[in-house]
């Protein structure tokens, strides 16, 4: 008799940024999924991240508000010089976004300057992967203490954080213990533009929220389009117009 093999074809690990993406509309992941969309590369944002990250590399994590600022100053006219040769983005559109940050140094290094014992030291972009969770992602910042943070290029509530935000941290705390094998109890927001630090507890219901969306992904990328929700951010969306297309013909045969 022969032997009957079975082959068990695992599903790629879900990614948290791709929770994000669902969390802001979940026919982007659609969309992504099938190729329809790209991550539009927004030069700001780029150089407001890496400028945060450009901290890890500080010897001491004391510094005054006129010490941040001068450091901060330093490392945005290095990464004016070398975020096109690494990202290969149009150097004007790099230079525009440091003409645009630069007033804000100041603001920033003020509220910053009396929270960055929270970040340092640190490792940054530290990439988590789980099969047992069905999980990956990219942490941006493990801070001081085997903390979890995000750098986040947006506003920041009055109070608090976003959803999105929680659930996003709350997905990398479910990694980090897993690889850790260590309860993590809170995690950290970075509000990167007003300079802000958000100390979050992590739920459980939001750890299962994770695992919730996580399998709606999955179920998404074999193809099942969602719905849209009443809420969705159509105005401006990069997936509006094959959006309303799919929308439209699906309606001829539903």
């Amino acid at each position: 008799m022969g032997t009957l093999i079975v082959v068990l074809i695992m599903s790629p690990p879900v990614r948290i940024s791709e929770i994000g993406l669902y969390l802001r509309c979940p026919r982007l992941v659609y969309f992504q999924n099938l190729g329809s969309i790209a991550a539009p590369e927004d030069a700001a944002r780029m150089l407001l991240r890496a400028l945060m990250f450009s901290l890890s590399s500080s010897p001491s994590s004391q510094f005054s508000a006129s010490d941040l600022q001068g450091l901060l100053e330093e490392n945005l006219a290095l990464l004016k010089q070398e975020m096109p040769v690494i990202y290969e983005i149009d150097s004007a559109l790099v230079e525009s976004a440091c003409r645009d940050l630069q007033p804000e140094i100041e603001s920033i290094s003020q509220t910053l300057a009396g929270s960055m014992e929270l970040l340092l030291p640190c490792e940054v972009e530290v990439d988590l992967r789980s099969e047992k969770l069905g999980l990956s992602g990219r942490l941006d910042r493990l801070a001081h203490g085997g903390v979890p943070s995000i750098i986040r290029t947006g506003r920041a509530p009055e109070a608090g954080v976003w959803k999105k935000d929680r659930i996003m941290l709350s997905g990398y705390a479910l990694l980090l213990s897993e690889k850790e094998k260590r309860h993590i109890p809170f995690g950290l927001v970075e509000y990167a533009r007003q300079g802000l630090i958000r100390r979050v507890e992590i739920h459980g219901t939001d750890r299962a929220r994770v695992l919730r969306i996580r399998d709606r992904i999955r179920l998404i990328k074999q193809g099942r389009l969602p719905d849209r929700p009443d809420d969705a951010p159509c105005k401006g969306c990069q997936a509006e117009e094959i959006c309303r297309t799919r929308h439209s013909l699906a309606s001829k045969f539903f």
